[in-house]
C-alpha cells in the first residue's frame, strides 16, 4: 500500500441495514480521495454478549447431553438466521449469496463444534473463542457486500495475520513488535481492501483471544501503528465526543479537539490500550459520525495548550472505603486491601491516604464488594463503606480552576468526600461526593466551566 492509510473501524452500533450501504460510501470517498483504505468490523448488534451468554449456559452441570446438542444446533441456527436476514436486507445478490452461504456454513459448523466442546469439557478458555465468532461472521459479510459493490476486499481473521497476543483471556494483550511485523508482511501481500475482524487475537500455542473492553478500536489502532497510517477513524452512528451527556445538558456540543492525554482522562472516549498504540507514531484517531462526518472529534498530540474545560463527565454508583488502622502504616494498608481487590477482580477507582488511613474508591459493576468489605474487616481495625459518586472535569487546568471547582462542590452540599488537586500538566479534575443529585451538579458545573 503506497498510498496513505487510513484505518476504519465499524463498530457493531452501526452494523445495521440502513447504515450499512452508508458505510461503503465512505470506503468509496477514500478510495476517490486517493487513500488506501482498510476497514476493522465490530460484531453485528448485540451477537457477542448472546455468544458469551450462550456459553456460559452451557456450562450448567444440570445440563444433559441430549439436551445440551438439541439447544447448541437451535441456537446456530437461529444466529445463521440472523445473519441471513441482514443479507438480504442489504441486497446481496442470488448469485453471491451461495457463495457467502458456503462461506458463512463453514463457520457456523465450526462454531457449533466449539459450543460442544464448551459443554463436553467446561474450559473456560474456549469463551473467548466462542466470542470471536461475531466478528468473523460480519467481517465475511462485510466483504461480500464491498465486492458486489465495486470495492475488490479479501477479509481476514486475527488468526490469518496472525495478531499475537498474551494469553490474558478476556483481555488479553497484543504482542506488538511481533504482530506488527505479521501484519505489515500480509497487507502487503493483498491488493484489495483488507476487512479485518476485530476484537481477536490468538496465542503462540493458537488459542483465540479477545482484547477485552473496546477491543474492535483496540484492534483498529493497533493496525494504524503497525501500518504507519494516515489516521484511524472511528466511525460512529452519533457525531463526535460531546461536551456533556446530551440527556443532562441538552445544549452539550462536540468537542473538536483533544490530546491523547485528555482522552485517556475521560475513560469512557477509547481504552487506554487503544491509545497505547496511537501514541507510539502518533497517529491520529476521528471519531466521526458516519451519516454527517461533518460532526467529528479529532484525537491526536496536544502542541498548544489551551486553559479550559472541554467534557464534563461523572461515574455513578462507586462505593468509598474508609479504612483506618493506627498499627498498620498506609502503604501496608495498601499492599493488605489491594490483594483483597484483585482476588475479586473488583476495579479501584481511586485512592488517597494519610499516615494511618486509606480512602480507596471502587466500582462494584461485578457485585462482589461485600466479600471484599468481609475480607478487609478480618484484617484491619475499622472499615466504612459509604456510597458516592464521583464527578469530574476534563481539559488544561490551573490551581484557580481546583479552587473553583472544589467550592462549588462545597457550596452545593454535595457531601463532598474526596476533593480535587492541581498537578504538573493537570488535564483532569475530579471530585467524590455523597450526593444523589449528580445530574444537576453537571448542570452547575456546565454553567460554570464550558456556558
Amino acid at each position: 500500500m503506497s498510498k496513505k492509510i487510513i484505518v476504519n473501524k465499524f463498530g457493531g452500533g452501526i452494523l445495521k441495514k440502513e447504515l450499512i450501504p452508508v458505510i461503503v460510501k465512505r470506503i468509496k470517498e477514500q478510495v476517490t480521495g486517493g487513500f488506501s483504505p482498510v476497514v476493522v468490523v465490530s460484531a453485528m448488534p448485540g451477537i457477542t454478549d448472546e455468544l458469551v451468554s450462550f456459553s456460559v449456559q452451557l456450562q450448567d452441570k444440570s445440563l444433559l447431553p441430549k439436551d445440551a446438542n438439541l439447544l447448541i444446533k437451535k441456537y446456530v441456527q437461529d444466529l445463521a438466521d440472523i445473519h441471513s436476514k441482514i443479507i438480504i436486507d442489504i441486497g446481496i445478490s442470488k448469485e453471491l449469496q451461495e457463495k457467502l452461504k458456503i462461506e458463512l456454513e463453514k463457520l457456523f459448523f465450526e462454531l457449533e463444534e466449539d459450543l460442544q466442546v464448551i459443554f463436553s469439557t467446561g474450559t473456560r478458555m474456549y469463551e473467548d473463542r466462542i466470542a470471536s465468532y461475531g466478528e468473523k461472521l460480519s467481517a465475511t459479510i462485510l466483504t461480500y457486500y464491498f465486492n458486489l459493490l465495486g470495492l475488490p476486499s479479501k477479509r481476514l481473521l486475527a488468526e490469518e495475520i496472525p495478531i499475537i497476543t498474551d494469553n490474558n483471556f478476556k483481555n488479553a494483550n497484543i504482542k506488538y513488535d511481533q504482530s506488527e511485523k505479521n501484519v505489515q508482511k500480509k497487507l502487503s501481500a493483498i491488493k484489495e481492501i483488507p476487512v479485518i475482524a476485530g476484537f481477536t487475537g490468538i496465542t503462540k500455542d493458537g488459542k483465540t483471544t479477545t482484547l477485552g473492553r473496546g477491543g474492535t478500536d483496540t484492534t483498529a489502532c493497533f493496525i494504524g501503528a503497525a501500518l504507519r497510517a494516515y489516521k484511524v477513524i472511528l466511525w460512529k452512528d452519533v457525531g463526535g465526543v460531546l461536551s456533556a451527556d446530551p440527556k443532562i445538558v441538552p445544549k452539550a456540543k462536540v468537542v473538536k479537539f483533544i490530546s491523547y492525554q485528555e482522552a485517556e482522562e475521560t475513560g469512557k472516549i477509547i481504552h487506554e490500550k487503544a491509545i497505547g498504540f496511537v501514541k507510539l507514531f502518533k497517529t491520529p484517531i476521528d471519531i466521526t459520525s458516519l451519516s454527517n462526518p461533518k460532526y467529528f472529534t479529532e484525537i491526536r498530540e496536544l502542541k498548544d495548550k489551551k486553559k479550559g474545560t472541554k467534557i464534563i463527565n461523572s461515574k455513578k454508583n462507586l462505593s468509598l472505603f474508609l479504612i483506618t488502622d493506627e498499627k498498620i502504616k498506609t502503604n501496608e494498608q495498601l499492599i493488605i486491601v489491594s490483594r483483597a481487590f484483585a482476588r475479586y477482580k473488583t476495579e479501584i477507582i481511586l485512592i488517597s491516604n494519610t499516615r494511618h488511613s486509606l480512602q480507596i474508591v471502587a466500582d462494584n459493576s461485578n457485585g462482589l464488594l461485600d466479600k471484599v468489605l468481609e475480607e478487609i474487616e478480618r484484617t484491619v481495625e475499622k472499615v466504612t463503606v459509604i456510597p458516592v459518586n464521583m464527578i469530574f472535569l476534563v481539559g488544561e487546568f490551573d490551581v484557580v480552576d481546583v479552587n473553583k471547582f472544589n467550592d462549588l462542590l462545597i457550596k452545593h452540599k454535595t457531601g463532598l468526600q474526596i476533593s480535587a488537586f492541581l498537578y504538573e500538566n493537570c488535564t483532569r479534575l475530579e471530585a467524590v461526593i455523597e450526593t444523589n443529585k449528580i445530574e444537576k451538579i453537571i448542570r452547575i458545573l456546565y454553567k460554570e466551566f464550558i456556558k
